[in-house]
């Protein structure tokens, strides 16, 4: 697996905006954040919501880059970009997740209920990302102090990302890894060629919305992301040939956090 070559496009890709813009002045924010993330995986069946949906906690911090000065003045002059658009930079970890087989093929005494039930998954994944937010909001009124405290702002972003995961596959919380096919614990279209436990990275892009409420030098932050994986293994399972689980690994993230405004005045 290569993976300093994703990191140095992601790399690459904060820096060409920072030198795209090197003639303007730019302004900075720090932020923190908490959340759920729920994971729609081959755990499940798609149109059965609770088989179909793992939520586990994220923690993550971010970067904000303005296209303005701290300083900002209508004689500077401005353009649509820069009072409407921030570059996001993010790290998010997705701590242990367990998904298990719920809803209603998981229920009952028969031998393919019990087999999903004493099935367990884990994924432990880091996220890295850059996402462009729009807000609604002109944002050099909204970073001025004097006229923004207890202001609110909506935004929508869209963003790409680089994950690195490290799922696990358990029967009886005794984890696969090791182990030889035929995987007889599992139901059939699982015990030969579908599972993969090796640690892996995949691209991935996005799609969000949110809102911004600013309190002194500080905003809080209440955002919600869609994010598609290039990648179907990111909880360890993968059955090309069967029609119920030909879709990707998606995942949905539900954050709060705040953000200190460098130079709010």
């Amino acid at each position: 697996m290569k993976k300093p070559l994703p990191l140095f496009i992601v790399l690459l890709t904060f820096f060409f905006y920072t030198s795209t813009y090197a003639q303007s002045r730019f302004s900075h924010e720090l932020g923190a954040s908490f959340g759920v993330a729920s994971f729609q995986t081959d755990f499940g069946v798609s149109n059965d919501f609770a088989s179909a949906n793992a939520s586990t906690f994220s923690v993550g911090f971010a970067h904000y880059l303005k296209f303005f000065g701290n300083q900002y003045s209508w004689r500077s002059g401005s353009s649509y970009f820069s009072e409407h658009f921030k570059l996001k930079t993010e790290f998010n970890y997705v701590l242990n997740t367990r998904i298990e087989h719920e809803g209603k093929y998981a229920v009952g005494g028969s031998e393919t209920a019990q087999k999903l039930r004493a099935m367990t998954g884990e994924i432990k994944m880091y996220n890295i990302g850059t996402n462009l937010e729009y807000y609604f909001l002109e944002l050099e009124d909204y970073s001025s102090f004097y006229k923004s405290s207890g202001t609110l702002n909506p935004f929508i972003s869209a963003g790409v990302h680089y994950s690195f995961y490290d799922p696990d596959i358990k029967v009886n919380e005794v984890s696969l890894e090791g182990q030889s096919e035929p995987y007889t614990g599992l139901i059939d279209k699982w015990q030969t060629g579908a599972v993969y436990l090796e640690k892996g990275s995949s691209f991935g892009v996005s799609a969000g919305a949110g809102i911004r409420y600013s309190i002194d030098t500080f905003d809080l932050v209440l955002d919600g992301r869609y994010q598609y994986f290039f990648s179907d293994q990111i909880d360890g399972l993968d059955a090309p040939n069967d029609p119920g689980n030909k879709n990707n690994d998606t995942a949905i993230f539900v954050n709060v956090g705040i953000v200190y405004v460098f130079g709010k005045y």
